[in-house]
């Protein structure tokens, strides 16, 4: 529902990435792995391969373990690298309405470039010498071609070249071929803009690439491998194949590639060159049992006799291109080393962990041990009270449960549709479903009672004025993005609040703080904005170019905080208005919580960092491994 509100907003935040810093595991990807690309060093034969992921990360492989760094909160869909051995170019996307393409020196970690457009991404390679990076999008105008010497656009094709999904210059970087799914191979003269030459072939290849020095163009069709002739479209080989995915690149002189047999037998086949008309009949090099199921392989590249796959449940597997009559087992190269940390809380200066089965006591960064106090049935959240803990998973409808420290356990409530957020003040519960309703579960009289209902509820919470106070989207009625609501008499009013939606609150009880959207015809500018109750007025905080629909605030003491931007926490001191970014780790934040000397920051990949609330320099990392143990980075 969020997503929905911000559909024509336009991205313009430019983030700093200084401090940055991956970490190195044998972790797997936490989602299916989607590419696998070779990095490889200037003016030399070594290399690693990349993977990247529906986690938003990548992953740079070494022998024996691999540098992680999350470069997007949504999925990477396609990865290119650059001849000069450092840049990455990545397509980000949700499937919707985010399409954005960045490059990324994964020497400094740091973004050197970023584009987003309005359509999907078909394609992305930088040209043969790393001059150009080509954008291929799903519009009528196709390629784009970007400088790096200074990241410009620059036309280099006058005509629209329409849909293409496989994009590949000369060595020279004088002509480009293009493969339109449309059904043509078509040759552009890159200096002067003009087609050289336009060939007709089969329609809809996917998983595309040139092999045998640009001589020939393999894609997959329908359980089918068809290898075209690219100087002439004619199709010279249509091959039946297993759910076949492509391994080689241009580089190779022979197509390699993998089918699988639906169980946990795949074949590693290969086709050669005979002559420049002619090829060999499909080979059968080895045979490779290997993952299924959830498990299955996903993509996969090799690089010389190196092979690397990624499966749909976010494992790396490899192998070699070397011929055997016996059937070889794929190694798995990744590890399941830790445990996730779901949720993070504070009370009475204690910092405590929700994992899957427990609530943990933690000491502080100095020394990394912790106690057990409290059972759980696999709650995604928490919030921790006087005597206990309220446990409740977002996005279910899950009963909420008060654990108390003897562990004995009662149910408050059992929502009536998708619990979307909880927030707890005065000891009362309000609790937000499916973004259109807002209830408030009162512990003193054990009562739930529904006191809104209405459509684009983003968040809400209770002040000392006895009032619940509702961010929402402006478009429905009442038409504010921000309206506060009596418990007792349902009396609603919007108040004076500009902007299209408020989301992402947090409050002393007396002033609220949150997010706040506004856009006009020409921009769109996020605000972290404070609303006091007894006032009734409003001040801007903070300012940013960006849109961000999962930013949050959090306010503990004198000190505001906030995730806008998805790369870091900002710390914003209210009485001294001064304010800092703390460093990134390897993931993005998620959340964070304080006491009064030390700073909680829980990442998306289910770590835990620890700072000051003075230094923007992290103290710590930790995570939970499958043993129990808490343990560095």
């Amino acid at each position: 529902m969020k997503k929905l509100l911000f559909l024509t907003i336009t991205l313009a935040l430019q983030f700093s990435f200084a401090f940055a810093q991956s970490n190195y595991s044998s972790e797997a990807h936490q989602q299916s792995v989607t590419r696998i690309a070779c990095l490889q060093t200037r003016n030399s034969a070594d290399y690693n391969f990349i993977s990247s992921g529906d986690d938003g990360f990548l992953i740079n492989w070494t022998e024996t373990e691999g540098e992680h760094y999350q470069v997007s909160d949504v999925g990477i869909k396609i990865i290119t690298t650059s001849p000069n051995g450092h840049d990455i170019a990545v397509y980000e996307t949700d499937g919707g309405s985010v399409n954005k393409v960045t490059v990324w020196d994964w020497n400094k970690l740091t973004r050197k470039y970023q584009k987003k457009l309005k359509d999907s991404v078909t394609s992305l390679s930088f040209s043969e010498k790393g001059n150009y990076l080509i954008i291929g999008t799903a519009t009528i105008d196709g390629a784009i071609f970007v400088k790096t010497s200074d990241w410009t656009t620059v036309n280099k094709v006058r005509e629209n070249t329409g849909i293409v999904n496989y994009i590949k210059s000369s060595a020279t970087e004088k002509t480009a071929v293009m493969y339109s799914p449309s059904g043509s191979v078509t040759y552009y003269n890159i200096q002067t803009g003009k087609t050289t030459a336009k060939f007709s072939c089969v329609q809809g290849l996917t998983d595309i690439t040139m092999f045998c020095n640009d001589l020939f163009l393999a894609g997959v069709k329908d359980d089918y491998i068809y290898i075209i002739q690219a100087t002439t479209g004619k199709t010279l080989s249509t091959i039946p194949g297993k759910q076949p995915i492509i391994l080689s690149d241009s580089n190779d002189d022979q197509l390699y590639y993998l089918e699988y047999d639906g169980k946990n037998l795949y074949e590693l086949k290969m086709v050669e060159k005979i002559n420049n008309s002619t090829l060999s009949n499909q080979r059968i090099v080895k045979g490779l049992r290997g993952p299924r199921g959830e498990g299955q392989i996903s993509c996969g590249k090799k690089h010389g006799v190196e092979i690397l796959f990624g499966s749909r449940n976010g494992n790396i597997y490899k192998a070699t291109a070397t011929a055997s009559s016996e059937i070889d087992n794929m190694e798995i190269i990744t590890e399941s080393i830790y445990d996730p940390i779901y949720d993070i809380d504070e009370n009475k200066e204690e910092f405590y962990f929700l994992t899957k089965d427990s609530v943990l006591k933690v000491d502080n960064a100095d020394k990394p041990a912790y106690t057990v106090v409290a059972s759980t049935n696999g709650e995604n959240s928490f919030i921790s009270a006087e005597d206990g803990f309220i446990l409740y998973s977002k996005d279910t409808r899950n009963p909420v449960r008060y654990v108390h420290f003897d562990n004995t356990t009662e149910t408050l409530f059992t929502p009536k549709s998708s619990l979307q957020t909880l927030h707890f003040y005065q000891n009362k519960l309000i609790e937000i479903e499916s973004n259109a309703k807002v209830n408030i579960y009162d512990f003193d009289k054990k009562t739930f009672k529904e006191v809104f209902s209405g459509m684009g509820v983003q968040d809400a919470v209770i002040c000392e004025d006895g009032k619940v106070y509702i961010a929402k989207s402006a478009s429905t009625s009442p038409n504010s993005p921000l309206i506060s609501v009596d418990p007792e008499t349902l009396e609603t009013i919007p108040l004076k609040m500009e902007g299209q939606v408020m989301y992402g609150l947090s409050t002393n009880g007396k002033i609220i703080y949150g997010m706040n959207l506004r856009s006009t015809d020409t921009a769109s500018t996020t605000f972290v904005t404070s609303y006091n109750t007894a006032a009734n007025t409003k001040t801007d905080i903070l300012k940013f170019a960006e849109e961000d629909p999962d930013a949050f605030t959090y306010l503990n003491g004198n000190f505001l905080y906030t995730n806008i931007g998805k790369n870091k926490i900002y710390s914003y001191n209210l009485p001294q208005k001064k304010r800092f970014a703390y460093e990134r780790t390897a993931s993005m934040p998620e959340s964070i919580c304080k006491n009064s000397k030390q700073v909680l920051i829980l990442n998306r990949d289910g770590s835990i960092s620890w700072g000051t609330e003075s230094a923007q320099k992290l103290l710590v990392d930790w995570y939970l491994s499958k043993d129990g143990q808490l343990n560095e980075f």
